[in-house]
């Protein structure tokens, strides 16, 4: 991270919690200083509001990055078309390098969320600051840096620990026992803080139910079942979540957003390219049918392979989200089942895009993944039981498939079975790299479809800028 800054430009100011009836009445200043920004507690939330952007993966790359950074080293799925495609080939082939755009994105989001976190978290002794907002404010930062920096840790393994603006840029790479220790720090202290409530005091922001949610996701892949089983036994006693019964379609849907499935979201707002998502352009080729005027798309299109297509039961209603064929703007059917070539639908187009910029929400942690996240540990910890089947059930029968009976199941093979629930439940959420990982399956898999898959790809490396930046820097392998 090369800049922790105090005169913080605040173009990206965003996003806001709250909307304005009347046009905005603007004080110009040549430059913020913390003397002025900090002294009142509408200062510390533009700042705030600027760390919350960025950890909602600010600009349509870092929208789009983690769908395609998760799933196509992962064989979940494949695209082709536009000048991104070298960007997806070397993801699908597994020759990605340290100059990777979708890479370097990534780090850098995170990583200014962290820094305009530690910020806040240094600025909150002014005496103008009432002690409940410092309470809240405090606790919502520990939220934020515990998010990024699990993410982080997800993408690169041990990286440079920032914990305060003050701290040296140069810094080296963490240790492994530091930042998992970092991570659980931070997301157990929102969780115990007296500040935060279960949901959040306005969509997207800090909640004890969002970093219980990213802390369990934590400890699964950390394999730390335990802790994963009882976060999640926490999380369901809760009883503020739950599954949209409705259908699975209604779980994304824009007029749904917000729903109670929804632990951690990420909020989207097409009127703003830095607040959009851009999915669905990278989706769908040109010709295309696409619902809405202000619709747009790019040259590129993301499919699904034929073989996942063809694994859903008959009576799946999560297929309904994939797109096997389409009738083109000429009147021409194109035929995607059969030809690997299948859109995941999973999000809708919106009706108030600009453009390519839409405003469909990120979902990251669902009620249904705390669901099999217990199963999945639970299996991990002493086999199959009644209640792992159970909690595997809950999702299936909301899909509309038969449930699952615990006769013949051995921790394996339910293991395996858990891994293929997760593949339907979760298709195009940028998952599947995680799932594979978890159980040492990333490597193999990619090496059973032909591709060159190494020891050192289970990691993404550090971007090549932030190397020639900082030299205590160590990339994850000399192979990068």
């Amino acid at each position: 991270m090369k800049s922790y800054s105090l005169k913080i430009i605040l173009t990206l100011l965003i996003f806001g919690f709250s909307a304005c009836d009347e046009p905005l009445e603007e004080e110009i200043f040549s430059q913020l200083e913390p003397s002025t920004l900090f002294a009142s507690e509408a200062g510390v939330d533009v700042v705030l509001n600027s760390a919350y952007a960025y950890a909602h993966r600010s600009g349509v790359v870092g929208s789009w990055s983690p769908f395609y950074l998760g799933g196509m080293p992962a064989g979940e799925i494949w695209g082709a078309g536009g000048s991104i495609e070298n960007l997806w080939v070397s993801l699908i082939d597994f020759t990605w390098d340290a100059n990777h755009d979708q890479i370097l994105t990534m780090w850098t989001v995170y990583y200014n969320a962290i820094r305009d976190a530690n910020i806040v978290l240094d600025n909150l002794g002014n005496e103008a600051l009432s002690d409940e907002f410092r309470a809240l404010k405090e606790a919502e930062v520990h939220f934020i840096r515990g998010w990024a920096y699990a993410e982080l840790y997800n993408l690169f393994g041990p990286i440079p620990l920032y914990t305060s603006s003050t701290d040296d840029p140069l810094q080296p790479n963490g240790s492994e026992e530091e930042i998992r220790a970092l991570i659980e720090q931070e997301l157990m202290a929102a969780i115990n803080s007296a500040s935060l409530e279960v949901l959040p005091q306005a969509f997207g922001m800090a909640s004890k139910g969002a970093a219980m949610g990213i802390l369990t996701k934590y400890y699964l892949n950390t394999r730390q079942w335990q802790q994963a089983a009882d976060m999640a036994q926490d999380i369901i006693e809760l009883n503020e979540f739950g599954l949209v019964s409705s259908s699975y379609a209604d779980v994304f849907r824009i007029s749904n957003e917000g729903n109670q499935e929804m632990l951690w979201a990420l909020p989207k707002n097409g009127a703003s390219g830095a607040a959009s998502m851009a999915v669905n352009a990278l989706m769908f080729p040109p010709n295309y049918p696409l619902p809405y005027p202000n619709n747009s798309v790019f040259a590129a299109r993301t499919y699904l392979y034929d073989e996942f297509v063809n694994s859903f039961e008959e009576t799946d209603g999560r297929r309904d989200l994939i797109d096997t064929s389409y009738v083109t703007t000429a009147g021409e059917l194109v035929q995607g089942l059969g030809n690997n070539q299948s859109f995941p639908f999973k999000f809708e187009f919106d009706p108030n895009s600009v453009g390519a910029n839409a405003g469909n929400d990120i979902p990251v942690v669902r009620y249904a993944d705390i669901l099999i996240s217990r199963a999945e540990a639970l299996n991990e910890i002493s086999g199959p039981s009644q209640e792992v089947i159970d909690l595997i059930n809950e999702v299936r029968n909301r899909a509309g498939v038969d449930p699952l009976t615990l006769a013949g199941f051995t921790q394996e093979s339910l293991r395996d079975a858990i891994l293929e629930e997760r593949g339907k439940e979760f298709f195009f959420e940028g998952k599947r790299r995680e799932d594979l990982l978890r159980h040492d399956r990333f490597i193999s898999s990619a090496v059973a479809r032909g591709k060159n898959a190494q020891p050192h790809h289970v990691l993404y490396p550090i971007p090549q800028v932030e190397l020639d930046a900082n030299e205590l820097l160590e990339q994850n392998s000399p192979n990068y």
